[in-house]
C-alpha cells in the first residue's frame, strides 16, 4: 500500500508543476486589446534575456527560462488599432512559462501561415494575455463587435 501512496505522490507532483495554459474569456482577452490585425506568420525566432538570438532548437522555454520564442508576422490588414502607425512586421512572443523548444515551434510553422486574427495590446503589439493573441480569421466580425462594444463601454465612462 506505502508503494503505492508513493507512487501517486510523484505522479501529482509532476502534474502540479507541469505548465498549462491560462485559460482566458473572450471578453477578457478584448478587455486588453489595442489591435485587431489580420497577418500570416512567415517565420520564428528565439532570444534569451539580453535580446541576443538562439539558433540551438533544443532550446527551451519555460517558467526559469528568459528564452522567448517569437512568431514573425507579415500585417495585412489593419482593422482597428489605437497607434498612429502598425509596423509591418512584428515580432509576438509566445507564452514564456510554457515548455516550448524552439525546434518544436519551427516544426508547427515550417512555412508561411494562412491569414489570422490577431489581437494585440500596447504600444509594442505584444499579446493582452500571454499565449492569447490569435483568432481564426473566421470570426472577424464577432471579435471586431466584441473590440468595438468594448471601446465604446469604455468611452462611456
Amino acid at each position: 500500500m506505502r508503494k503505492y501512496i508513493v507512487l501517486l505522490f510523484c505522479l501529482i507532483s509532476n502534474y502540479v508543476f507541469a505548465s498549462f495554459p491560462l485559460e482566458v474569456s473572450d471578453e477578457a482577452l478584448i478587455k486588453k486589446t489595442d489591435h485587431v490585425l489580420i497577418g500570416r506568420v512567415v517565420g520564428v525566432d528565439m532570444i534569451d534575456g539580453n535580446g541576443k538570438q538562439i539558433y540551438d532548437l533544443k532550446a527551451k522555454t519555460g517558467p526559469k527560462s528568459q528564452n522567448n520564442i517569437r512568431l514573425i508576422f507579415a500585417i495585412d490588414e489593419v482593422l482597428e488599432t489605437n497607434s498612429k502607425s502598425v509596423p509591418t512586421k512584428l515580432f509576438v512572443p509566445l507564452d514564456s512559462f510554457m515548455h516550448f523548444s524552439f525546434g518544436q515551434i519551427k516544426e508547427d510553422y515550417p512555412e508561411v501561415t494562412e491569414q489570422r486574427l490577431l489581437l494585440l495590446s500596447g504600444n509594442e503589439f505584444q499579446p493582452p494575455v500571454a499565449g492569447h493573441f490569435q483568432r481564426n480569421l473566421l470570426d472577424k466580425e464577432y471579435y471586431l463587435e466584441l473590440f468595438k462594444t468594448n471601446k465604446s463601454f469604455k468611452q462611456d465612462k
